[in-house]
């Protein structure tokens, strides 16, 4: 195993040191979430390995979005298990409070807020600990709470807002007071945390001004609250995007607070083994050290779950090849995000993976350097990137569009364009926000962002209705064995592409915009009511 590159994982040190974390409770008693904070010495080391915890928290099960942003859209499915799992389930659009996926979800986030809570509250308290360090770990604390919160109000919409130890688990706050405390904490960290790291995996200024315009372009593309999706919940279409230009001129100002970064000139070199610690660009990383302490990025696992082998099936997949066909060979993004073909170093055989055998595979998180894809796939141990400052661009720009100044947002694409192409030769000389959206298609590519752009620019039955026109949606693949339109005998595969396409396009509806509001770890209520429309 690497060498840990931060405190985050001191965190779990700290267990043996006597301090007891909170968690959710199983069954979100209040009582039982009470902690004693009188004020009790700690080191700085422990204060910082507290904070740290709730961090940890956030990301060390983050691969479980994966199912829910990326797979819950046209583009991605899963074939994680017999059809009647949980991954399956999600893909053919099948939902109930029961799914794993939204349950570890709920229990992860809630956790990382339960363990903010504590920390904030302990070190406020606590004797022994530089005026210094705790500062900044308090800000950390806060800067893992607003990540999680802001994960929880995009998926499940109105959800119980806690800020203390006992706070209450059960009522579910409005959509702008769970924005207005995210924003609040987001706000608090910037002036806790430190001006710059050496490493993207030490939280800074710069990564909560850049989580502050994410959050900004959602609150300001008006989430939808829980009368407005009941009042459409059955339609098949998506409703009309509204905007606030107060807090879309927030996300232009967070964006150029975003100092000492750029885009890397390779995009190649923003992944894989031998980039890790490279900061130019990634503003927020968290380590990742394999699964042998349970820390794997499970977006290695699931993209590349069976190395070589093309006749396994991945857990997660893309849905379709006719993106990957129609996008511009010149564009140095389409091979990082993709692998149609690729060398295996142990048999030095090139591997295809392409129709008529299987679909290709998801690559930013396979790694092509030192480490190798065999032992990538093995050790799932590639850090994950949380922040970049590409994403900053794109929410800079997206923002001017929409408050038209989309004349500002040339810039801003136009750097993408250009790292892209490696010249000017490409770039846009206006924008629009079809333009926009087409960025982030090509930009961040299983990124973990896909469902949650959809649901900001109100495109999410737009994009389930848009399998139609994907090849394997044609009824000639729905049988295995017989021949499909592309002159191919049909395997089981893409039979099942088929199944899970059809699935999609007729379970669409407006209720997507939020999940059903989960069970607990055991299959006890949470008492949260009233559960989301249409579930």
């Amino acid at each position: 195993m690497r060498k840990i590159q931060n405190t985050f994982l001191a965190a779990l040190l700290v267990v043996s040191a006597g301090i007891n974390f909170a968690a959710c409770s199983s069954d979100n008693d209040d009582q039982n979430n009470v902690i004693n904070n009188e004020a009790q010495a700690l080191t700085d080391e422990q204060a910082l390995a507290l904070a740290d915890n709730a961090l940890f928290e956030y990301y060390h099960k983050a691969f479980g979005l994966s199912f829910i942003v990326e797979t819950f859209t046209s583009k991605t499915h899963s074939f994680e298990g017999e059809e009647s799992a949980d991954g399956p389930l999600i893909s053919r659009h099948e939902l109930t409070p029961t799914n794993v996926y939204f349950v570890n979800r709920w229990y992860n986030k809630n956790s990382a807020i339960a363990n903010a809570n504590e920390a904030i509250e302990k070190i406020t308290a606590a004797t022994g600990v530089s005026e210094s360090t705790k500062k900044i770990a308090i800000a950390r604390a806060k800067l893992a709470r607003g990540l999680a919160y802001h994960v929880l109000v995009r998926l499940w919409g109105e959800v119980p807002l806690y800020t203390t130890t006992n706070g209450d688990t059960k009522t579910r706050a409005s959509i702008d007071a769970i924005y207005t405390q995210i924003v609040k904490d987001l706000e608090e960290a910037a002036e806790g945390l430190p001006e710059s790291a050496s490493l993207p995996s030490v939280p800074t200024k710069a990564a909560a001004y850049g989580l502050l315009s994410r959050v900004y372009l959602d609150w300001g593309s008006n989430p939808l609250t829980y009368d407005q999706i009941n009042a459409i919940k059955d339609q098949k279409q998506d409703p009309t995007p509204s905007y606030t230009p107060a807090r879309l001129q927030k996300v232009i100002e967070y964006a150029d607070k975003v100092k000492g970064y750029q885009l890397n000139a390779d995009f190649s070199t923003i992944w894989g083994k031998d980039n890790e610690a490279k900061k130019d660009e990634k503003i927020l990383t968290f380590v990742h050290d394999g699964d042998a302490v349970g820390t794997g990025n499970h977006q290695v696992h699931c993209s590349w779950t069976f190395g070589f082998n093309v006749e396994r099936e991945n857990h997660l997949s893309p849905a379709q090849d006719s993106f990957l066909a129609a996008w511009d060979k010149a564009d140095s993004r389409r091979d990082v995000s993709y692998i149609d073909e690729l060398v295996n170093p142990e048999t030095n055989e090139l591997v295809l993976f392409r129709a008529p055998a299987t679909l290709p595979r998801y690559g930013k998180f396979v790694d092509r350097g030192s480490e190798g894809p065999n032992d990538c796939y093995r050790l799932n141990d590639l850090d994950r990137v949380e922040l970049r400052y590409a994403e900053v661009l794109l929410n800079k720009a997206e923002a001017l569009v929409l408050l038209g100044r989309a004349n500002e947002a040339v810039a801003p694409i136009n750097q993408l364009r250009q790292r892209a192409y490696g010249d000017a030769s490409h770039n846009l000389t206006s924008v629009t926000l079809d333009d926009v959206k087409n960025e982030w298609g090509l930009e961040f590519v299983y990124e973990q962002k896909e469902w949650f752009n959809l649901a900001r620019w109100k495109d999410v039955v737009k994009d389930l209705e848009s399998v139609a026109q994907n090849e394997y949606f044609d009824d000639s693949y729905a049988v295995a064995g017989q021949t499909g339109r592309n002159g191919q005998v049909v395997n089981a595969f893409f039979a099942k592409t088929y199944k899970h396409l059809h699935a999609k396009y007729d379970n669409r509806e407006a209720k997507y915009y939020r999940f059903p509001i989960p069970v607990g770890k055991s299959g006890e209520s949470l008492g949260i009511t009233p559960q989301n429309p249409g579930y």
